[in-house]
């Protein structure tokens, strides 16, 4: 859509580079790069005087090529044209007033192309004609204030007639003769022509077209010897991008310092060395057009005159906008993507987002999952194999959204993957993961052969940029391996470790000697263990589950419940070999590095669901399952109790389930099906996959309610779903049956989860939606359609949100070259073969999707508030700005826009997404109050209803990290800074 631009502003200074990082995100998007409107004129004033003549002032307007002025006379007239001044301008003397009359005055900018609104200044009057000279100026004051520089203020005359002006004249001396200095219309004037170490003598008359008053001397002043003091700092540099290749900035003068004679412009790129933009500026604002996008920088003013140059003042950093995609249309109700970025090294699968502000990312032990050209992938080379086999470290990525480019962040010794030749590690494809409190990467499992998964946990430190392999002092084996489980942070910052599926071992009992099973901890994961049973529970048994699901009175012994599997069963797969299911729960300790086993597991509740579980912490402490499987649950981990709270509809695997407020859980999409051998079999209501529903889990509650949502307008499997800084949440990319019109037929696809769709981009759905919580907490909430990408997000696909208030969308596919299947299962693509149809399907790219709340109801750019500081102070090991619970601290914000307020504050946890869950987002909107451009913000989040009437602050908000958003009174999101709550 023609018209439309990004402008987003980002934080002011941080301690230390490591947080730049994580405030100038990302690229902003302006729709084929129109030069925008021109902003309309601020602070208009009209000031009278006996000549008669109107003085006009006015803040300049951005994009401005001229301004219009206009007049009308008394209240019943019409605005008539009077003046045209240049766009430099920003005074106008009206010299064709009358006496004893009422003017009013508007003046707007224009632009290329457009032009702006009307600013208004109303019913000023001009005095009457005088009948005589005014009176002489009263209490004329000289004051150096420097070497070269006096200033002079007086008082108007107290008789006679009104003033037109003022003249000024000036003597070196006691004295001599004075000479005219200059003429002004206002009571003080600051003479910049002085030279050090001189006297002066100045005199003041008032004058109107009957004549003159006397002059009024000033006392004799003499300026101060030597050259003049260097310039203070500028005052309150701000920064934003008004298009894709320009910037902004403007600063206010310094308050301290000898006089400036200009200033200097400087700019870094991220965080990188500043160098000069321009100098000798002459105003207190400059237009940076020579940016690239998208890219974010920070600027630095220097005031500077004869002496010297200040050091200096840091803008905010400013993220450069990069143009929308040709799909564009309706930004202020759908929003837009940008360009697609296809530099990704990988198939972006898992992501999460860092404390640093860079985004970690990997699939697997390869780019693209070649090894799934394996014909039996759980027959080849073990673990300790010299062989390079299935688990032999992970390609890794850090994506720096500040200056789009990667970094390698691999391990295991694999180097022609660009790995770091470190030793052997984790195939870290299907791993459950999480940030930990110390802003270091926490991930579990891992992939041995599809469906086996590994029993290693990995750290990752981004800082020193190091990874800490299992097993190791802080990283010991679990009790076996898992593949696709959900790490979740508890709030006393240990974490849960869930499902997966696991290498099958038909000799496992409940209740047996468990070394009799290899059950044991190795030295070379945890030597105070080394012997010892790896069911690390209080008694150092393995509890009954673990097997395969507790049975009921009547069931015979040894067979499971029905719809729970345990590590005994072997179940077809994908791939021969089999799988068992890793029942057993654990939480690791991040202060220790340990790790223990609950009695509780999974057996307790009926159809568990071991692929990724959707586990929210509610506002008791206690950790609710919300899918995808048909059974909801309530584990307590402390009192190492677990069961389920009620059975709702249709499996929804592959759907996803957002937290929304404390204690309200939106489950969405999904579906279920599979390959009998003899067809596609559907498990589940057919319509699952687009109906949604809420799941409120009340405080203490031994039972939860769950309420119909509101339809999403497509059904969806294996699409994300993404809370934002309002509230909202932005629902992207799946697929459904007959694809995204629904005019596909499906004899082929029956449904639309694996076997048999996941790499089909045929069924793909492009176009994203944004759901609406219901304000009351008791509706159903609304769906409304978002923007549409270009590129297909579908099975492999992750999304997160960004501090700049965006969305990255990216990755989907994995295929290795795509050819293992028949080819009908890859839709339009089974006429391809080799690499090019891998191509196709394989996104190693992304692309940013732009939310509504970014834009003005007219397609134009929607300013946004810029936080300058904060009262918190970096703490800990790397240091991160941190606050404790149950207190307060000050921001200090500002805005493009003068009159403009803050109306709402939100808290966002960093993300940690991949198969269409979040493992870590959750928000919350803590209580501040406001006193002129400060707030206070309170964490504490106890005993409040939109808390969930939470006991205690850590269970509406487990420690970690969070997006601090200030939104506008017009809901716009400032840029974030990301704080630490513990």
């Amino acid at each position: 859509m023609a018209g439309v631009e990004f402008f987003r502003g980002g934080l002011g200074k941080k301690v230390g580079r490591l947080f730049f990082l994580a405030l100038g995100l990302a690229a902003l998007v302006a729709c084929n790069q129109p030069t925008p409107p021109p902003t309309t004129p601020s602070s208009l004033s009209a000031t009278p005087n006996a000549t008669p003549a109107m003085v006009l002032t006015w803040s300049a307007s951005e994009h401005a090529t001229s301004y219009e002025i206009e007049r009308k006379t008394g209240s019943g007239s019409t605005y008539a044209p009077i003046a045209t001044p240049a766009r430099e301008a920003t005074t106008f003397t009206d010299t064709s007033v009358a006496f004893s009359t009422t003017y009013s005055y508007r003046i707007r900018a224009v632009g290329a192309g457009d032009k702006s609104d009307w600013l208004e200044r109303a019913n000023v009057t001009t005095p009457a004609q005088p009948t005589q000279p005014p009176g002489a100026p009263q209490n004329v004051s000289a004051t150096p204030t420097s070497p070269t520089s006096i200033t002079l203020t007086w008082q108007a005359p107290t008789s006679g007639g009104a003033v037109a002006s003022y003249r000024i004249q000036r003597r070196m001396g006691t004295s001599g003769s004075f000479s005219n200095l200059t003429t002004v219309f206002t009571t003080n004037f600051t003479d910049n022509s002085a030279n050090p170490n001189t006297t002066y003598t100045y005199q003041v008359r008032a004058e109107n077209p009957v004549g003159n008053s006397q002059y009024t001397p000033s006392s004799p002043v003499t300026t101060p010897s030597g050259s003049p003091s260097a310039p203070g700092n500028p005052q309150n540099v701000l920064a934003w991008a008004n298009s894709p290749t320009a910037v902004r900035i403007q600063w206010q003068a310094p308050v301290s310092g000898g006089p400036v004679s200009g200033y200097t412009l400087e700019r870094r790129l991220a965080d990188g060395d500043y160098s000069t933009v321009a100098s000798n500026i002459q105003n207190l604002f400059y237009l940076d057009n020579t940016v690239s996008n998208p890219l974010t920088y920070t600027y630095r003013v220097r005031a500077i005159n004869e002496t010297g140059t200040s050091a200096g003042s840091e803008s905010n950093p400013v993220p450069v906008p990069a143009p929308c995609n040709a799909l564009t249309q309706q930004v202020s109700q759908r929003g837009c993507f940008g360009p697609v970025r296809t530099q990704w090294p990988l198939v972006p699968t898992y992501a999460a987002l860092l404390p640093t502000g860079k985004v970690i990312a990997w699939y697997a032990s390869d780019d693209v999952g070649k090894y799934r050209e394996r014909t039996d992938v759980h027959n080849i080379a073990p673990r300790s194999s010299a062989d390079l086999g299935p688990e032999d470290g992970s390609l890794v990525t850090l994506w720096d959204p500040a200056r789009n480019d990667f970094e390698d962040a691999s391990f295991g010794n694999r180097s022609s993957l660009g790995a770091t030749g470190q030793s052997r590690g984790t195939d870290l494809f299907c791993a459950g993961y999480t940030v930990l409190t110390d802003g270091r990467l926490f991930t579990a499992g891992g992939n041995t052969g599809l469906e086996w998964g590994s029993i290693r946990l990995n750290i990752f430190d981004p800082v020193a940029k190091q990874w800490e392999n299992g097993p190791g002092p802080n990283t010991p084996n679990m009790w076996r391996d898992r593949w696709y489980p959900t790490v979740t942070k508890l709030p006393n910052g240990e974490l849960l470790i869930t499902g997966g599926t696991t290498q099958p071992q038909p000799s496992y009992r409940d209740g047996a000697d468990n070394t009799a099973n290899g059950n044991l901890e190795t030295s070379a994961g945890d030597p105070s263990r080394a012997g010892q049973s790896l069911c690390r529970t209080p008694s150092g048994t393995c509890p009954n589950g673990l097997e395969h699901g507790v049975p009921n009175p009547s069931t015979p012994p040894n067979t499971p419940t029905a719809g729970i599997r345990g590590i005994r069963e072997a179940n077809g797969t994908m791939r021969p070999g089999n799988t068992g299911y890793n029942n057993a729960f654990e939480v690791y300790n991040p202060s220790n590095g340990t790790l223990r086993m609950l009695n509780s597991n999974a057996s307790a509740v009926n159809s568990f669901e071991h692929y990724y579980p959707w586990w929210h912490v509610v506002p008791d402490g206690r950790v609710l399952l919300a899918g995808a499987s048909q059974d909801t649950a309530i584990l307590d981990v402390f009192t190492d109790s677990f069961g389920g709270l009620l059975r709702r509809d249709g499996q929804r695997v592959y759907g996803s389930s957002v937290m929304f407020r404390p204690g309200s859980v939106l489950v969405l999409g999904g579906g279920y099906a599979f390959r009998d051998g003899s067809g596609i079999v559907q498990v589940g209501q057919s319509g699952s996959a687009k109906t949604t529903y809420i799941l409120t889990i009340p405080l203490n509650a031994t039972s939860a309610t769950v309420a119909a949502g509101s339809n999403m307008n497509y059904r969806r499997t294996h699409a994300d779903a993404v809370l934002l800084p309002d509230g909202r949440v932005f629902v992207h990319g799946g697929q459904q049956s007959g694809g995204e019109e629904g005019s596909l037929s499906t004899s082929q696809w029956a449904n639309t989860v694996n076997p048999d769709t996941l790499w089909n981009l045929d069924l793909a759905v492009r176009t994203g939606e944004i759901w609406t919580p219901p304000a009351d907490g008791n509706g159903t909430g609304s769906f409304a359609l978002g923007a549409r990408s270009q590129e297909e997000r579908i099975y492999h696909s992750t999304a997160m949100l960004l501090p700049d208030g965006t969305v990255l969308t990216a990755g989907g596919g994995g295929c290795g070259t795509c050819d293992q299947l028949e080819p009908a299962v890859y839709g339009s693509l089974s006429g391809l073969s080799g690499p090019a149809r891998g191509e196709r399907i394989n996104k190693k790219n992304h692309e940013i999707y732009y939310p509504p709340y970014l834009f003005k109801s007219d397609g134009s750019l929607a300013p946004c508030p810029i936080i300058q500081s904060t009262s918190l102070s970096p703490t800990g090991t790397p240091p991160y700005p941190t606050v404790a619970y149950d207190s307060n601290f000050a921001v200090t914000w500002a805005h493009p826009e003068a009159g403009r307020g803050i109306q709402k504050v939100s808290l966002i946890a960093l993300g940690a997404s991949t198969h269409g869950f979040d493992q870590n987002q959750r928000f919350l909107e803590p209580n501040f109050t406001q006193s002129g451009n400060t707030l206070t913000i309170s964490t504490d989040f106890r005993s409040q209803p939109k808390f969930g009437g939470a006991s205690q602050s850590r269970n509406a908000a487990p420690p970690g990290f969070y997006m601090l958003f200030l939104l506008d009174d017009q809901g716009v999101p400032s840029v974030a800074q990301i704080i630490r709550i513990q």
